[in-house]
């Protein structure tokens, strides 16, 4: 066994372990699941990558996986705020302990980021690279354009949540991705995509519905879970995601990919002083949010 393969083989280790310890009626674990489920499954991704591609973004560079799952945090946070006024789902038979419960929403969100990133470059890495096409400039006024669509976007589901609430998903990355491909071109997907080089925002859109597919598979199997209340559509369900809810799922990685770079961006420009205030503001609306969890969106919860 080679140390590149170590990795996906403890992965594939913790997955295997996790279900076997959930179907042998194992009580500590029910309440649980979701959150050894994905952490070996993020393993598994991050020992492919380095395995079948020499590199990983998690596995590689720890301080900057551990940076990247603080970010996560927030990032999610802004949907569960989001769904206060949407109502798109809410959570049951969580762990009552508040501190138990509240190390589990920052676990679990932080692994929101890596999970999309990861899928991402495995996806990419195994996507066949083609000849460039010809180029063609993003012009400003489609940026300009995508910045008004995806404020739109998000007021309209605001204002009539019933209607348009699957819009929301699409919201951040026409905001963020626009202002990134003017700030920082390089790092723009959507720049590539314009320049003829679509293979990154094609993984995006692939990783997403993996990593959608995937949540929705460990969240069936969970104790503490999720369930959708969303008004439509009404269709048939795929675990417990309405199939055309899947949908969703692509737009919110390329969201995923915009915050993330304009993020690092934003945190790399800026001073200490800076910084630190910055980290106590979302530190403080991390907490609120969790408040707002409690309060708006968990419907039970269960002794452990």
């Amino acid at each position: 066994m080679t140390g590149a393969s170590l990795p996906a083989v403890l992965g594939a280790a913790g997955l295997a372990a996790s279900f076997i310890a959930l179907l042998a009626g194992a009580g500590w674990i029910k309440p649980f699941f979701y959150l050894p489920a994905w952490g070996s499954c993020l393993l598994l991704l991050g020992g492919l990558n380095r395995a079948l591609f020499g590199r990983s973004r998690l596995l590689d560079d720890p301080p900057a996986a551990l940076r990247m799952g603080l970010i996560s945090v927030p990032w999610w946070l802004f949907y569960e705020a989001l769904n206060v006024r949407l109502r798109g789902w809410e959570y049951r038979d969580l762990p009552a302990p508040l501190w138990v419960r509240w190390a589990g929403y920052a676990l679990a969100f932080a692994t929101v980021l890596p999970a999309v990133l990861e899928t991402a470059d495995l996806i990419e890495g195994a996507l066949p690279k083609r000849q460039a096409g010809r180029v063609r400039r993003v012009p400003p006024g489609l940026l300009q354009a995508c910045t008004i669509l995806g404020a739109a976007f998000l007021a309209l589901p605001l204002l009539w949540p019933r209607v348009f609430f699957p819009l929301v998903w699409a919201s951040v990355f026409l905001m963020i991705e626009s202002l990134l491909a003017r700030e920082a071109p390089e790092q723009s997907w959507l720049r590539s995509l314009g320049e003829g080089r679509p293979r990154r925002a094609q993984a995006l859109l692939l990783s997403g519905l993996a990593c959608g597919l995937l949540w929705e598979f460990f969240n069936y199997w969970a104790g503490a879970k999720w369930a959708y209340t969303v008004p439509w559509p009404k269709g048939p369900k795929l675990f417990e995601m309405p199939a055309l809810g899947y949908l969703g799922f692509p737009p919110f990685a390329l969201g995923c990919e915009s915050y993330y770079r304009w993020f690092a961006l934003r945190w790399q420009g800026a001073a200490g002083s800076t910084r630190l205030v910055g980290a106590v503001l979302l530190a403080a609306a991390s907490l609120a949010a969790f408040w707002a969890i409690d309060a708006f969106t968990v419907r039970s919860f269960v002794q452990v």
